[in-house]
């Protein structure tokens, strides 16, 4: 089976350009600059052309996860794999692989509608990376661009597209308890970082996204972003703590879209023969004090969502 090996970029809808560029350069360390037209940024952190792809058109959410195979010979068997599984897969344009600095690229929907792709041909930019601010950069390498968290329908329908057709393996089942009754969480990994994404079980959300974790090399790298956030008035969602099953340290921050930032350092690393786990609890072994509250605040906003009718993704 063939399987994605890292998630290498990602596309979302700002509104506020200033606000972006001033929170990617002035906190997250990022570089930030135009794209190929007025209404296009790029948001870059290592080798690579770029990370994030931000088009100004007010949607505030993601608006695509893309994922790396090695080459064309694993792309068509990627686009086999999910055209068995009875997913509709579209090879990307040229001017969409020249957009995303790539060689060729497919493009389907996931069973919750979040607009995948997957690529081969490194968007590798030659000039260095140069940190907005002091400090050590970022721990990438082949562990993609970092892990993100999104929300999900059904638990089960995703683990069989993930794992089955993508050909990521599970990590560990989490328990997230929330009013009305206990949630799990399933994270999933497809090289040594403990997870590239994780889903939250949900009904249909406004937004796709929970967050989008960048690893950091050194710890005061974290602790001085954090004093940033402190200096700023950024909003800091989740206080400084350590994750029982990833071992992140981290804390989370508002974006200018109003979804989150995690930022981490020394996070698990995992071996060639993990085994899946199952944590009872999603408390962190210490700090982290308002998860709780964010998983009170996603269901409440569960009873506020416009359930949208399913999307077609076969």
């Amino acid at each position: 089976m063939q399987s994605v090996s890292e998630l290498g970029y990602m596309g979302i809808g700002i509104s506020d350009v200033d606000a972006w560029r001033d929170t990617a350069t002035g906190l997250m360390g990022f570089e930030f600059f135009q794209g190929d037209d007025k209404n296009t940024y790029y948001m870059r952190w290592d080798q690579f052309h770029h990370r994030i792809k931000a088009t100004v058109n007010g949607s505030d959410d993601l608006e695509y996860l893309g994922w790396e195979v090695p080459d064309r010979k694993a792309l068509e068997a990627i686009a086999q794999q999910l055209e068995d599984g009875g997913v509709k897969v579209t090879w990307g344009t040229k001017d969409e692989a020249d957009d995303r600095r790539v060689f060729e690229l497919i493009k389907f929907t996931d069973p919750s509608g979040i607009p995948e792709e997957v690529f081969f041909g490194r968007p590798i930019n030659q000039q260095a990376f140069y940190p907005s601010r002091p400090i050590s950069g970022f721990k990438t390498g082949n562990m993609g661009m970092g892990h993100t968290v999104v929300y999900q329908r059904n638990l089960e329908e995703a683990r069989h597209f993930y794992q089955d057709l993508l050909g990521l393996k599970i990590t560990d089942y989490s328990t997230i308890p929330m009013p009305g009754g206990s949630r799990q969480m399933l994270f999933m990994h497809c090289n040594p970082r403990h997870h590239s994404i994780a889903f939250f079980e949900t009904p249909p959300l406004p937004k796709k996204v929970n967050h989008l974790m960048v690893e950091l090399n050194s710890l005061d790298d974290v602790g001085t972003a954090r004093d940033i956030c402190l200096a700023d008035e950024i909003p800091i969602t989740v206080e400084l703590g350590r994750h029982h099953n990833d071992r992140m340290f981290s804390f989370y921050l508002a974006n200018p879209s109003s979804w989150w930032f995690e930022y981490g350092w020394d996070g698990r690393q995992l071996g060639p023969d993990h085994k899946p786990e199952r944590f009872e609890t999603a408390k962190s072994i210490w700090g982290h004090p308002q998860l709780g509250s964010a998983a009170s605040m996603a269901a409440r906003n569960e009873r506020m969502a416009p359930v949208p009718p399913n999307p077609q993704h076969g």
